[in-house]
């Protein structure tokens, strides 16, 4: 692979803005204990700009090579657990040449973060994930199918190239089907930040009773995905976790 090939693959992820509009989120608000549910309501989300693809290994080669603390050999624990970049053959060499088109996994919350924040960006938060994935209605029932059919399989042995599929009506690639992706505010739909006292908390947006307070109660998708996103830890780096990043427009 030529020079030129491999910095056009280290290049920043380009962007696609999102417009502003009314998005129904999938968890909803509760008026609390003993109080009537709250009819579901749309929120309200400005316009953002959203990376069109995952970010590849070849990106964040380059991001580890100028930023030494994020290599495999020097991260602390602290920051990801012992998994981390476990697919690269070292620091700085990947699996091997065609690895730089596929999404980087195995990278935790606090990486993924440095590296949005070393482009000028940030990680979207859950509900700018969900408002492109969401897409103003369109394809909903045939993005639902191929969610189901990506969670009955298993993991494949290697992931494939970023952008092979089409993308969706914002412009945007691999929201499904290719790896799982962090979010800004990941953990904080499912659980309470105090577990010791329940009757002070909203719990109709949590696990013991999750369909109450959700939108959409038949959306099983979305209730891996949140399920997912839940189970995690800001160290976790997993093998079908990566990422991508949000912009201000």
């Amino acid at each position: 692979m030529s020079v030129t090939a491999v910095a056009a693959m280290a290049r920043p992820t380009p962007m696609v803005r999102l417009p502003e509009g009314d998005f129904m989120p999938f968890f909803q608000e509760s008026a609390g204990k003993g109080k009537a549910r709250v009819a579901p309501a749309p929120l309200p989300m400005q316009a953002f700009r959203l990376d069109v693809f995952p970010v590849t290994n070849g990106q964040f080669l380059d991001f580890v090579r100028q930023h030494p603390e994020w290599r495999r050999s020097r991260i602390k624990p602290l920051f990801a657990d012992h998994h981390y970049l476990a697919k690269w053959r070292s620091d700085l060499e990947l699996p091997d040449a065609g690895a730089a088109t596929e999404p980087v996994t195995n990278v935790s919350w606090f990486a993924a973060e440095a590296y949005c924040e070393a482009q000028g960006q940030r990680l979207p938060t859950t509900e700018q994930w969900e408002y492109a994935l969401a897409d103003q209605g369109r394809k909903q029932n045939e993005i639902a199918q191929q969610s189901l059919d990506w969670f009955s399989s298993p993991n494949p042995k290697r992931l494939s190239a970023v952008g092979r599929g089409a993308p969706n009506g914002y412009g945007v690639h691999d929201l499904v089907g290719l790896v799982w992706e962090w979010t800004l505010d990941f953990s904080s739909f499912m659980t309470g930040t105090e577990q010791r006292n329940t009757s002070s908390k909203d719990d109709a947006a949590f696990c013991g009773s999750g369909s109450i307070g959700v939108s959409d109660a038949t959306d099983y998708p979305a209730f891996m995905r949140y399920a997912l996103r839940s189970s995690l830890k800001a160290n976790y780096t997993v093998e079908n976790v990566g990422f991508r990043c949000e912009g201000d427009e």
